[in-house]
This record gives C-alpha cells, structure tokens and sequence, in this order.
C-alpha cells in the first residue's frame, strides 16, 4: 500500500497536480488533489474482514484472525496497486492529448456543495434504467457577458 500511494503522489506531482492529501476514515480511503483549476476526489472502499462467527477454541478464533489479516493485506496491496495503475493510465492518456484531465477523471470532480460528480448523476442514471426514460440532466447555461 505505501510503495503504490507513494507512486501515485509523485505520479500526479509531475503532472502538476498540488494539494495532495491521502485520508482514512475506518475502510474508506480518500484521494484528493487539485489540478487544472479542478478539485477531485476518489473514494476507495478498502477489503473488510467478513463477520466473525464464534468459533470454539482460542487457537481457531487465533489462526482464524491471523489468516484473515494475512489476506486482507493482501488484499488491500493489490487494491493499491490496481489504483496506481488506473492513476497512470489516466495520466498518460491526459499527457499524450487521447483525453483531457478532466474527462478522465469526471466522475471524481468535486462540484460546488462538495459532491462529486458521480454522487450527483449515480441515482439519476439508476432512476433512468429503473424507468427506461431518459435522464433529466440540466444542461448549463453560458454565463451572460455583461
């Protein structure tokens, strides 16, 4: 986890990104950082422990434990890995002119109130599937030149 979050730090580093902050809050893991005059924000649920059944005997509940914690670390190192390798990904593609930043990172583009992008258009694509209408996505209007 250390090695690919440090990787993904210097990666966007050089692509000029600033302000950027890891965070944790219990299996959430947070992304944030500032480019092009966009903020974004990329949410990463972390691999959980399943429920623990009582199990009879201290030795089981013990090697139980230790091989759980074993699997979720590996779990969440390939999680790591897996996101360093979609952050470069997008930033090659943003470099070499295939995308822009910004549509690349679209679903995580933090809008005025703090929602991101994806949090705002989730429950209308999915009302949108649900009822087999069309989406009703405002369309903005261009400021008025004045």
């Amino acid at each position: 986890m250390g090695t690919s979050r440090q990787h993904i730090e210097s990666a966007l580093a050089e692509s000029g990104a600033t302000d950027v902050l890891f965070s944790q809050r219990g299996h959430l893991h947070a992304l944030a950082f500032r480019s092009q005059g966009r903020q974004f924000r990329i949410i990463l649920s972390a691999p959980r422990p399943p429920g623990n059944p009582a199990l009879p005997g201290e030795a089981a509940i013990w090697s139980r434990h230790e091989s759980t914690s074993k699997t979720l670390e590996l779990d969440a190192r390939r999680l790591w890995h897996a996101f360093a390798l979609s952050i470069d990904a997008k930033l090659a593609a943003a470099a070499a002119g295939v995308a822009t930043l910004e549509s690349e990172f679209l679903a995580h583009v933090v809008l005025p109130g703090n929602h991101t992008v994806i949090d705002e258009l989730e429950p209308v694509i999915a009302s949108s599937y649900q009822s087999g209408q069309p989406p009703l996505i405002r369309t903005a209007t261009p400021p008025l030149d004045g």
